[in-house]
């Protein structure tokens, strides 16, 4: 290091240090000016001239009824008893012992200010939605809107589970949203099924749910409220648990002796005659009136039923019954199992399971009993085989 540069480094200390003395030293000249200045004479205080007596004051006291509390948490019960207030002064001097009076018993309830039409239609009617097999948000307005709702459900149901929505009008009103509208809306509710045949939602799902919600409401200006996430998925578990329990596909294979496969002709005549009508898939299947499968019939080869096509044949086929989904399912299977047994006949085929035993009337009775113990289970949980919610739950 060279000696100019020496000189450099103690000119610099030496500049800090007579920066900081000037401060310090500026600093003590307006502390003494500002003392000097704003210096008063304290008189002392006079111990023995008594402090004048100022009443004890006495908080407010609010007292309700019994009978006039009421649930806040609840709609619309906005209307509260009028509080009592007493209160009280401190005396001066201590007076003759007086004898409390008993408070008055009535107290006037206040009458509740009436709500807007539309925030009261909102607790008139319950949304359709289901919360034992859906996790519902509700998102409402302060007045109502007409919202881009369309686009919301396009994208919440881009989380893997079916999603169900119900837009309620200014009347209280109910309706589902199945495509763009210009009416006005008071409150939207969405339901996320908690489980399909897929598995139970998930934690990841129900957040991406929810989150597209707090968005939405972001934009449109509006409130959202979504249930606890944990207990919905310990809903969600046992829903997928039960589920699994009664989703059983029931087959009944008719196989055809070695070197002698079936015509696919006659699987058509046998099929048509018992009420069976080719679909569009290739496979034959019997419907109810309101045009919902009872059962089916399947080409056991990859290849659908062809039968304009003349010499064709397969090995087997299959009569395919789903159980949680059919009504009266008892009847039905009955109803299949002995077209099963006259397929077998007709096209001089067997009629064995998916292991490929024999089925005889004895195992297609014991099929019957655990057909019989799974439907007292669905009606027990509350989804009957068939109905609406199982309808969506076996998809």
């Amino acid at each position: 290091m060279t000696p100019f540069q020496l000189v450099l480094i103690g000119f610099g200390v030496a500049l800090v240090l007579g920066v900081l003395l000037y401060n310090w030293w500026q600093e003590r000249k307006y502390r003494q000016e500002s003392l000097r200045l704003f210096h008063r004479e304290i008189e002392p205080l006079d111990l023995a001239q008594p402090a004048t007596a100022e009443p004890e004051r006495v908080e407010p006291r609010i007292q309700l009824d019994a009978a006039q509390v009421h649930d806040y948490a609840s709609p619309g019960n906005e209307s509260w008893g009028q509080p009592e207030i007493g209160a009280g002064q401190a005396e001066a001097e201590p007076g003759p012992f007086v004898a409390p009076r008993e408070p008055e018993p009535e107290a006037l309830a206040a009458q509740p200010a009436p709500a807007p039409a539309f925030e009261a239609a909102q607790f008139e009617q319950e949304s359709p939605l289901d919360p034992d097999t859906e996790y519902i948000a509700r998102l409402r307005f302060s007045q109502p809107v007409m919202a881009p709702v369309v686009g919301l459900i396009e994208q919440v149901r881009q989380i893997g589970k079916p999603v169900r929505a119900m837009a309620q009008g200014p009347d209280g009103r109910w309706e589902p949203v199945a495509g763009p509208s210009r009416a006005s809306y008071a409150a939207l509710e969405l339901g996320l099924q908690l489980a399909d045949r897929s598995g139970a939602v998930t934690s990841a799902q129900i957040d991406a749910f929810c989150r597209a919600l707090y968005n939405f409401a972001a934009e449109q200006g509006g409130a959202v409220s979504c249930p606890d996430k944990y207990a919905a998925l310990e809903l969600a578990r046992a829903l997928d648990l039960f589920c699994i329990e009664v989703d059983v596909l029931i087959g009944l294979n008719i196989v055809a002796p070695d070197g002698r496969p079936f015509l696919v002709s006659e699987v058509h005549r046998c099929a048509t005659e018992a009420g069976l009508t080719l679909q569009p898939d290739g496979s034959y299947a019997l419907k109810n009136a309101a045009g919902r499968t009872l059962y089916s019939l399947a080409n056991q080869s990859d290849e659908p039923f062809q039968p304009e096509r003349v010499g064709a044949s397969t090995h087997g086929i299959t009569l395919l019954f789903d159980v949680p989904n059919v009504a009266d399912g008892l009847m039905v299977f009955d109803r299949m199992a002995e077209l099963a047994q006259r397929l077998a006949r007709s096209l001089g085929g067997r009629l064995v399971d998916d292991n490929g035993k024999l089925v005889s009337q004895e195992s297609l009775q014991k099929i019957h009993q655990r057909l019989a113990e799974a439907y007292a289970s669905m009606d027990a949980r509350g989804i009957p085989a068939g109905g609406e919610r199982a309808s969506r739950l076996f998809v």
